[in-house]
């Protein structure tokens, strides 16, 4: 029997991501693993992969290290929150690029009172390597449920929920968990649904706060939207 690597290949010759063949395809983390602390990573946990290319495969791995630094800092923290902001975030600033890692964080912080009490906060939404990273897991995620592949960038609109989600429009999709207090998630899906100008419609909670929404075009239809802070995947 062929190991998972093996089968994945065998089964899916395409890279989920950018489309290329004909290379050797590895197992890609939809979501990144740097978000669960080491005391999550147990035999239980089944992250979700997909095969990927090399080029792609590492061509996230800065702005995910990015994402996890913006998610950590983005509200009151929850348990797995503090362990990983103690165990890895934290020490990542000590390492080759974590000067610049720093900065980048500076950059992202705005100045506000709260209460008459001077504070800093940061805007996930706003920030378009984290919205980068937001577009990834979606694609990813499209793809593993038989959804889509090989999404253009240019199809799928992301940022943080602003508003509260009708409760029939809850019902329509299903939930997902991945530990539900690291990652959840809901989606629907529309390909059944050729009135429809969209392919799916997703919701992804980090950390039991980060909420976002994203919003995938289908393939055939010229894509308009756009949002301010709202980056592509290249």
């Amino acid at each position: 029997m062929p190991d998972n690597k093996q089968e994945m290949h065998r089964r899916n010759a395409v890279c989920t991501y950018c489309g290329i063949t004909r290379v050797p395809l590895e197992r890609g983390h939809v979501v990144p693993k740097s978000l669960y602390p080491d005391s999550r990573k147990t035999s239980r946990l089944q992250l979700i992969t997909v095969p990927e290319c090399a080029t792609c495969n590492r061509g996230w791995s800065d702005d995910e290290a990015h994402f996890r630094t913006v998610l950590l800092l983005a509200g009151e923290p929850n348990a797995p929150a503090k362990e990983l902001w103690a165990t890895k975030a934290t020490p990542s600033f000590s390492q080759k690029d974590g000067r610049r890692r720093v900065l980048d964080i500076y950059e992202r912080l705005v100045p506000v009172q709260v209460e008459n009490i001077d504070r800093h906060m940061i805007y996930p939404g706003e920030d378009e390597r984290v919205i980068r990273v937001i577009k990834k897991i979606v694609c990813g995620l499209s793809h593993y449920h038989g959804i889509d592949s090989r999404i253009h960038p240019s199809r799928v609109f992301a940022d943080v929920l602003r508003y509260p989600v009708p409760e029939d429009l809850w019902l329509e999709g299903t939930f997902h968990e991945r530990e539900s207090d690291i990652f959840r998630y809901w989606f629907r899906s529309y390909e059944d649904a050729s009135e429809k100008e969209l392919s799916s419609l997703w919701i992804l909670t980090f950390f039991d706060r980060c909420t976002f929404i994203a919003v995938v075009d289908k393939a055939d239809r010229p894509t308009s939207r756009t949002a301010s802070g709202v980056g592509g995947l290249g």
